[in-house]
């Protein structure tokens, strides 16, 4: 039998209203019949509406707080890397349409040690064959992290002047008047939480560079060392973000630095060896496998990938392994004899997808959606006729295996 010494006292975890002895866990709604809660207030100013009970529950049961934005995270090619949310997305790359990473092959193992070069914070010189991704590369990373990036083309005959500093004339005088780059390298690029980043300067296509716009390109390497001259000759420290960091300098090129010696890039011009043994951490760009590229283009052109099917992927062999399609086996066998020289030309993303979206207008237009046996050869025109006449021969010569009824077929529309 339990005695009553043995039972625990219960305590009476309610508070008590001032006014009138009531008892609740939460007075809010009782002190409505003495005024409301301010009126309450005034008369018992210190006493508790809510008992500590009640608190302790509400807070043990309520949902974690929302992670801060810079918990975020988001995985490039299996590295787990931040994403700054205070960085307004105006002030990233814009994410290339339907951009996937390759999975495959050297490409995969390329696009892997760029990434450790831009998430280490090293100048990187990314070169390489057209359509190979290299400025696509910078763009993704931007715009999946949220890192800031001041972008500089190399167009041959631009003025670039404008974009550091030019003359200024103003009723007090004259000066100088700062451009957004010359301001991101300085100043850096303020997020929405006040903090100023360091920004990834992107210059594309540096062997193009002509030789008033390879002057300011010497400025922005020597810069590299964290300093940059500004118009009056002084050295000027580049900005320094809160995270330690300083402006990050990724530059692209189609050669090496020793000019095309393929002899299909007419603008690239030879770079300055000492201006490119400051460029950083150097890495080939190459073309795809197969199974990352078309899986890109059937993503960019579902309606061609339903209706033809064999143009993407081909039937496996007896050993199971994975054979590409007709635009696959094409590709593959045009670029092989790009490389060895006997087509003047290239076969890029950019040109595949312009044969598939011929491919896609011939669906709709002529064939009503039902894919014919030549579709391949049909849509390889919109490329094709890019080419000169002796280039076109061997073009079509080296795919005609490999395309359903043979390229040399005769292929109007």
């Amino acid at each position: 039998m339990t005695t009553p010494s043995s039972v625990s006292s219960v305590v009476d975890a309610r508070v008590e209203c001032r006014a009138c002895g009531h008892l609740a866990f939460d007075l809010t709604d009782h002190v409505a019949e003495h005024g409301g809660v301010d009126a309450y207030h005034v008369d018992h100013p210190k006493a508790p509406m809510v008992s500590e009970a009640l608190l302790k529950r509400l807070q043990a049961t309520r949902p974690k707080a929302v992670a801060e934005a810079n918990a975020l995270e988001v995985d490039l090619m299996g590295f787990k890397v931040a994403v700054d949310a205070a960085v307004a997305s105006t002030a990233c790359l814009p994410l290339p349409t339907g951009y996937q990473f390759p999975t495959e092959g050297k490409a995969k193992d390329v696009f892997k040690n760029v990434l450790l070069s831009l998430l280490s914070g090293n100048g990187v010189f990314f070169h390489g064959m057209p359509g190979t991704g290299k400025d696509a590369l910078v763009h993704a990373y931007s715009a999946m992290t949220r890192r800031p990036v001041v972008m500089v083309t190399f167009r041959p005959g631009t003025d670039l002047a404008p974009w550091f500093y030019t003359r200024s004339i103003s009723t007090d005088g004259t000066g100088w008047e700062f451009g957004h780059l010359w301001n991101a390298l300085t100043q850096g690029v303020e997020g929405r939480d006040g903090k100023v980043r360091a920004p990834i300067v992107l210059l594309s296509d540096v062997d193009r560079a002509d030789s008033a716009q390879a002057e300011w390109f010497r400025i922005l390497t020597d810069s590299i060392s964290g300093r940059i001259l500004d118009p009056h000759g002084k050295m000027v420290p580049l900005v320094e973000d809160s995270w330690g960091r300083k402006p990050q300098f990724v530059c692209t090129a189609n050669s090496v630095g020793t000019g095309d010696d393929r002899g299909r890039m007419a603008s690239a011009n030879p770079m300055d060896a000492s201006i490119l043994d400051r460029l950083g951490h150097k890495w080939e760009a190459v073309y795809m496998d197969w199974k990352d590229e078309g899986r890109i283009l059937r993503s960019l052109f579902p309606e061609v990938a339903e209706a033809a099917p064999w143009m993407f992927d081909g039937q496996a062999g007896v050993d199971g392994k994975y054979v590409a399609g007709e635009l696959g086996m094409a590709t593959k066998a045009i670029r092989e004899a790009v490389e060895s020289g006997d087509i003047y030309g290239e076969l890029t993303m950019r040109g595949l997808c312009d044969i598939l979206s011929h491919a896609r207008n011939l669906l709709k237009w002529q064939f009503k959606g039902k894919a014919p046996a030549n579709l391949t050869k049909r849509a390889f025109q919109v490329w094709l006729n890019g080419l000169g006449a002796d280039d076109r021969f061997n073009a079509a010569r080296v795919m005609d295996p490999h395309v359903g009824s043979g390229a040399f077929e005769n292929t109007s529309v």
